[in-house]
């Protein structure tokens, strides 16, 4: 019985999918002639000053940060050599995108979409660059086009989309099935197909959930747009599904970027999303980046013996402005921290004999880093101790940290 509904609303999510509004006709003319490598720069720049507000907009943004070169582009031929067919068949993509799911659902909705979108696209870009991937503009449009699917459900069923919103985000995926019939990468892709993208974009999109697609050696788009798609997290954006700590380090190397990097990576991020916003003129601010002039510096003890998970948690706290101590100084002075992270993998009997003292001075100040899919340990469950995620967010640290004694 739930299989045959499943499969009834699927067919009815892709029924309305085909009532979607179609690209701009001059962006699908477009994306069909640069798939010529006979075509020219005078070809394609024919076909796209056939719409004043289509030009202007490819132009703002391949002169934004993110393509720039010495000298401003002012014409489309222009744009050609500085972008080359694909990058520009990427840029027109992205244009041609945000112009046509502006209306698809409500205000908040839309906000909350484009925020996500813009930081990941952004983000993804970033780490392309700082892995040397040599086409970092097919990681901005799959980086902004990742959850177009969910807005497609957003637009197709509010009331549902609504239900899923109070949904755990590490059931959200079966929750989909079951309200939709089909996840959020699989109704994007659908809407891309028949915008008539390319196959690699409808792919990625598709696949960007898919844990042994994104982990893997072969599809490092994919695992770009992964990675950025889990940083959006520290500033509380999307959807993304919970990991556990060799998952998101072993998805760190794959993107071939290095955890001591991430910090770099999300500093360049806030300096390019705002432009990266304006240039696709979409509306709303960027408040939700932590600016560095607001956070007040808090020393933050690790108790944990993992290299990488100190580096991750060192990185996160750097960028959001605060100090770490050593588990080694913490354990000599424990009165110096703000806020104690504990990793539960020190607590077993022989660790917590040698760091209870200190923990017991610290108790007002100490949390414990969740695991993301295992149940903690029972003797820190009886301990009842507040939880943080390995993204840490700028609020998570402002509400636990204490005065230190």
């Amino acid at each position: 019985m739930v299989t045959t509904v499943t499969n009834s609303r699927a067919e009815e999510i892709a029924s309305s999918v085909k009532d979607l509004p179609s690209l701009p006709a001059v962006l699908q003319k477009l994306i069909m002639v640069l798939e010529d490598l006979e075509c020219s720069a005078q070809d394609i720049e024919r076909i796209v000053t056939t719409d004043p507000a289509l030009t202007v907009r490819i132009l703002k943004l391949a002169n934004s940060p993110l393509y720039r070169g010495i000298d401003e582009v002012s014409t489309i031929s222009q744009a050609v050599t500085r972008l080359g067919f694909f990058k520009l068949r990427d840029v027109a993509i992205s244009v041609g995108a945000t112009e046509t799911l502006s209306q698809m659902a409500d205000e908040k909705i839309q906000q909350n979409y484009w925020h996500h979108a813009v930081y990941t696209a952004t983000c993804a870009f970033v780490l392309a660059k700082q892995s040397g991937l040599l086409i970092p503009e097919e990681t901005f449009v799959t980086g902004l086009l990742h959850d177009i699917g969910e807005l497609v459900q957003a637009a197709i069923s509010p009331e549902q989309y609504a239900r899923l919103q109070k949904i755990e985000s590490h059931n959200r995926l079966q929750h989909e099935e079951e309200l939709f019939g089909a996840t959020h990468p699989r109704i994007g892709c659908m809407l891309l197909k028949q915008w008539e993208l390319p196959k690699r974009l409808c792919d990625t999109v598709r696949l960007h959930h898919t844990e042994q697609v994104y982990l893997s050696k072969r599809e490092p788009v994919i695992s770009i747009v992964a990675l950025a798609d889990m940083l959006g997290k520290v500033h509380s954006l999307g959807s993304e599904p919970n990991c556990s700590a060799k998952t998101l380090f072993t998805l760190v190397k794959r993107a071939g970027v290095k955890l001591d990097q991430i910090a770099d990576v999300l500093q360049q991020v806030d300096d390019q999303v705002a432009d990266t916003q304006k240039h696709l003129e979409i509306a709303g601010d960027v408040a939700f980046l932590t600016p560095k002039s607001s956070s007040q510096n808090h020393k933050v003890a690790l108790v944990s013996s993992n290299p990488s998970l100190n580096v991750w948690l060192q990185q996160l706290l750097s960028y959001l402005g605060h100090t770490t101590i050593s588990f080694q100084d913490f354990l000599e002075n424990p009165h110096e921290a703000n806020l104690v992270i504990l990793d539960p993998e020190e607590a077993g009997p022989m660790q917590m004999a040698k760091i209870e003292s200190a923990l017991e001075q610290t108790k007002n100040r100490l949390v414990v880093l969740a695991p993301e899919t295992d149940p903690l340990p029972e003797n820190l469950l009886k301990l009842e101790l507040p939880q943080v995620g390995l993204f840490l967010t700028q609020d998570e640290i402002k509400r636990r940290a204490k005065a230190a004694k």
